[in-house]
């Protein structure tokens, strides 16, 4: 092991109370989406604090900071997201407790809470891994920048404010949402599709008076499920196309009104091989055959703006296309002490938004995907710990050390 590789993995050993101590602030100072203010100025103090010698604040709460290089080297951007999905049925959400991981199916000690797996511990750890390099005295060639934003989880406009308004970017950009510790170098696109279904309202004491539009939507997501989805195609690097409906409303709304309309929600995780446009046509073919059967059967696909206006919104970092990346996977299973997977996220990130700049993208980060937007919202001691000497050592890899 190099001295220097040896002196970080020391310095995260020496800093750890104070580590877990952070992460457990984050995790405690509540962050929805929209709100995320307080602990932006958390995560900027903290920077602050820890020696990034630029730290600022935009508009949106979107923390920028950069520990500067020398010069001549490489720039290394580290984005996460400040923000977290409402708390659901999580009990004491924001305690942010260290406990015993068996609850969950893990070894060892987890940090609990809201934000923990998605992303709290990232940002925790990119912020600590810099704290670890100004410890120690060392000096990058190139720039180490850590962007945690706001918003990610209602569409991605923290990140898209840094690269617009912020001209914050990197020559590698690593994305620090859930992968278990091991590399993501793309995910899935999201088509989003509202599906408005109508029918004729009444008095619900005599419901035989008016067409019942949520007893359609039903007749229509049934077929949806049983016609649609046992045919959603697989992709060799994206993995299956899944879909699912997430929300649904009615009008009037009102609980003696037979509804006049339903509207419901279509979340699709899509690949190159399944274009919105597919969908959009196989979600019609079904309404016309529907509509064959029962003249009084009405319903329109409407798609979102997103999948008016663009094609795939997923991405994938080609390794042989992009050098860095190799360079980037030997640090960490050096950081790691073994060799990290190559994989995908199931779910989206704003690692989409560099990629369409050209710019190689990876993910790396502690927690597991299948925690995130769960009551069992958590991240391993040990693996935050791990993804601070990861963050640190990939920053001397990357950037340089004069």
């Amino acid at each position: 092991m190099s001295r220097l590789r040896k002196a970080i993995f020391e310095s995260v050993e020496r800093r750890r109370e104070e580590a877990v101590s952070f992460l457990q602030e984050l995790i405690r100072t509540p962050s929805p989406s929209g709100q995320e203010a307080e602990a932006a100025e958390v995560a900027a103090e903290k920077m602050r604090t820890v020696g990034f010698e630029a730290v600022r604040v935009d508009r949106l709460n979107d923390v920028m900071a950069t520990l500067k290089g020398a010069s001549g080297g490489r720039s290394l951007m580290l984005n996460g997201h400040l923000d977290h999905v409402p708390v659901g049925d999580m009990t004491d959400p924001y305690s942010g407790r260290v406990m015993d991981g068996a609850p969950f199916g893990v070894e060892g000690e987890v940090i609990y809470g809201r934000g923990a797996s998605d992303m709290k511990g990232a940002i925790a750890a990119m912020a600590m891994a810099g704290a670890v390099l100004v410890d120690l005295g060392v000096e990058l060639k190139g720039d180490l920048k850590v962007a945690a934003v706001a918003q990610e989880e209602v569409g991605g406009l923290g990140t898209m404010a840094t690269i617009k308004e912020g001209r914050f970017l990197g020559d590698l950009v690593v994305v620090g949402e859930a992968t278990n510790m091991d590399i993501a170098l793309g995910h899935r696109g999201r088509v989003g599709t509202i599906i408005i279904v109508r029918g004729r309202s009444c008095h619900a004491s005599a419901p035989e008076r008016g067409v019942n539009a949520l007893y359609k939507a039903a007749d229509l997501i049934s077929r949806i499920r049983l016609e649609l989805v046992p045919r959603l195609p697989d992709h060799p690097l994206f993995g299956r196309t899944t879909l699912t409906v997430t929300k649904i409303d009615v009008k009037p709304d009102a609980s003696n009104v037979v509804p006049e309309e339903c509207e419901f929600y279509i979340d699709c995780r899509n690949s190159p091989n399944f274009p919105a446009e597919t969908f959009k046509a196989a979600l019609e073919e079904i309404i016309v055959s529907m509509r064959a059967e029962d003249p009084e059967f009405n319903a329109l696909v409407v798609p979102t703006q997103r999948a008016r206006e663009k094609g795939f919104t997923g991405f994938y970092t080609n390794p042989e296309a992009h050098p860095v990346v190799h360079e980037a996977r030997s640090a960490v299973a050096e950081a790691l002490g073994r060799e990290p997977r190559l994989t995908v996220w199931r779910f989206s990130t704003d690692g989409r938004f560099y990629s369409r700049l050209g710019l190689p993208v990876i993910g790396f980060g502690p927690g597991e995907e299948r925690f995130a937007h769960t009551h069992q919202d958590h991240v391993r001691v040990t693996d935050y710990l791990d993804s601070i000497k990861a963050y640190a050592w990939l920053a001397c890899s990357v950037c340089g050390v004069e």
